[in-house]
C-alpha cells in the first residue's frame, strides 16, 4: 500500500521508469484512437479477444487481478468487488503484463498477482503505465489550473476528488501524478496521500464511481475446465462441486448487486 511513509520512494521509482514506460503508452495510444479516447473500454475489448477473461468478484480486499499462463493459454482475472475507479486500473495494469511481458509469465519468470504492490518493478511499471495512459498530463495540467480559480477557496482535496470522476482512476493515483508532474509540492502530496476521502466526500461527488460493478464472466472458467491439463485427477463429483459453487456464488452476487441498483 503506499503512503506518506513510501511515496517519495514511489514518485523516484516513477521517474527512472518512465522514459521507457512513455514509449510503451505512445505506442499503445498510436495502435487504435480508441486505446486514446477510450482507453479502459478498449482494452476490454483487446484482452476478451486474446486472451480467456475471467471476471468475478473476491472477498480478498487487496487483490485486484491476475494474468496466468496454463497449458499453452493466457487467463486473466479480474476482481470485479472493487470500486470501479480501481477495477478501471487494474484492467490497464493487467494489459501492460500481457503486452509487454508475455515470454516472462510463460516461462513464469514473473507473478502478476495485483494487490496494490509499491516497489516491486514489474508492479510499479504495470501501475505507472495504466496511471501515465488513463491519466492525461497536458489535460491535467490544464484541469489543475483551471482549478485555481474554479475551487480557489476549497480545500486541496476537494481538487482532487473533483479530478476522480474525469479520469475514473482512484484517488491516489491522482496525488501520485500531480507531485510527479511538479503540479504539487511534496508537503502537499504527504499531507493529502493517507487522506480517509470516501468517509468525507462533497455533496457535489458523484459517488457512482465508487461502486463495485459486480459483474461476473465464467464462460472462460468452462473452457478451463474443459482442459485435461488443469482439470487431471479430478473426479466428475470434484468438477460437478467446482460448477456447483460458481452457480451459488454467481446466484449470490446478483442478490448483491440488486441491492445497489
Amino acid at each position: 500500500m503506499i503512503t506518506k511513509d513510501n511515496l517519495l520512494q514511489v514518485v523516484e521509482s516513477n521517474h527512472r521508469l518512465l522514459p521507457g514506460v512513455l514509449s510503451k503508452v505512445e505506442e499503445t495510444k498510436e495502435t487504435n484512437l480508441l486505446f486514446r479516447y477510450k482507453p479502459v473500454e478498449m482494452i476490454k475489448h483487446y484482452l476478451m479477444q486474446e486472451a480467456n477473461v475471467i471476471l468475478f468478484p473476491s472477498s480478498f480486499p487487496n487483490y485486484g487481478g491476475m494474468v496466468t499462463y496454463r497449458n499453452h493459454r493466457f487467463y486473466i482475472h479480474i476482481n470485479t468487488a472493487q470500486p470501479r475507479v480501481y477495477e478501471n486500473f487494474v484492467w490497464v495494469h493487467e494489459y501492460y503484463h500481457f503486452k509487454y511481458e508475455q515470454s516472462k509469465i510463460k516461462n513464469a519468470a514473473i507473478q502478476t498477482f495485483f494487490e496494490d504492490s509499491v516497489l516491486n518493478e514489474h508492479e510499479r511499471q504495470a501501475n505507472l503505465f495504466a496511471a501515465e495512459l488513463l491519466v492525461d498530463g497536458r489535460l491535467l495540467r490544464d484541469l489543475f489550473q483551471q482549478m485555481t480559480h474554479t475551487l480557489r477557496h476549497r480545500p486541496l482535496v476537494d481538487w482532487v476528488l473533483h479530478l476522480i470522476p474525469i479520469f475514473e482512476v482512484p484517488f491516489k493515483v491522482i496525488v501520485i501524478k500531480l507531485l510527479q508532474d511538479g503540479l504539487i509540492q511534496e508537503e502537499e502530496a504527504l499531507g493529502l496521500i493517507d487522506y480517509d476521502y470516501q468517509k468525507q466526500l462533497p455533496d457535489d461527488f458523484d459517488h457512482s464511481i465508487l461502486q463495485p460493478t459486480l459483474v461476473i464472466k465464467l464462460d472462460d472458467l468452462d473452457e478451463m475446465l474443459k482442459d485435461p491439463a488443469i482439470t487431471s485427477g479430478l473426479r466428475e463429483s470434484d468438477l460437478a462441486s467446482i460448477r456447483n459453487r460458481a452457480s451459488t456464488l454467481q446466484q449470490q452476487i446478483r442478490e448483491e448487486r440488486d441491492r445497489y441498483d
